[in-house]
């Protein structure tokens, strides 16, 4: 470990550790926050997945903070000692993070979207027999419009939630987008046609449901 890392990794430990010494005495909002924006141009909706902060565990490291997951940035926040808000950054220290409350266990790893490779956080869904399904919670940012004329309207820029990505890692460790349809996935498993087949004739699976895919994860890690 590199000086410089080594340097952030204590600083950002000693953080999350005081934390978890307050006894969840902390308060649950930062005095900094990055980038501020003013009321009036604040925009509509929220980049969170949950918008107040919450008790997580950071696995790797054992300790406990205050956190929020920004879906949009896809990032972390957490709260310090002296009530300020930081990002946490990426680093393998802090691949594991687990809100309790609202049972949500986040990963940080590499994989491929739409031919791209992406080191972020994914949502751990399901795993079995060395096969993990996950999924990526999406939100999308449109820019205010100004109105030009007076027969057209101002539109504040907005957040807004769309539906889920859903991904998987086989036992090579190599982590994809899952199929989206049958033909797809026959593709990514030729090997299991047969029982494909079978099962999602005997089964009507929504590509785009969580417990759908989880069914077809455990019919692949057979």
């Amino acid at each position: 470990m590199g000086k410089i890392r080594f340097s952030i990794v204590v600083a950002l430990f000693s953080a999350l550790s005081v934390l978890s010494q307050n006894n969840g005495n902390a308060k649950v909002s930062g005095s900094l926050y990055i980038n501020p924006v003013k009321a009036k141009d604040k925009p509509l909706g929220s980049p969170y997945s949950e918008i107040s902060f919450a008790k997580a565990n950071v696995s790797k490291i054992n300790a406990e903070a205050y956190m929020r997951y920004n879906t949009f940035a896809d990032e972390f926040e957490f709260i310090t000692p002296k009530n300020d808000t930081l990002i946490l950054d990426k680093l393998e220290d802090f691949a594991h993070i687990n809100f309790m409350g609202i049972n949500k266990k986040y990963e940080l790893l590499a994989y491929t979207d739409n031919k791209k490779l992406v080191y972020g956080y994914l949502i751990i869904a399901h795993e079995i027999n060395g096969f993990t399904l996950y999924k990526k919670e999406n939100v999308n940012y449109t820019e205010a419009k100004i109105a030009k004329t007076s027969f057209e309207l101002s539109m504040p820029a907005r957040f807004t939630k769309v539906g889920d990505t859903f991904f998987f890692k086989n036992k090579s460790g190599t982590t994809t987008v899952f199929p989206d349809g049958k033909k797809a996935l026959l593709k990514a498993f030729p090997e299991q046609k047969s029982a494909i087949e079978a099962f999602l004739s005997e089964n009507k699976l929504d590509f785009k449901s969580e417990k759908d895919l989880q069914k077809l994860m455990d019919l692949i890690a057979r």
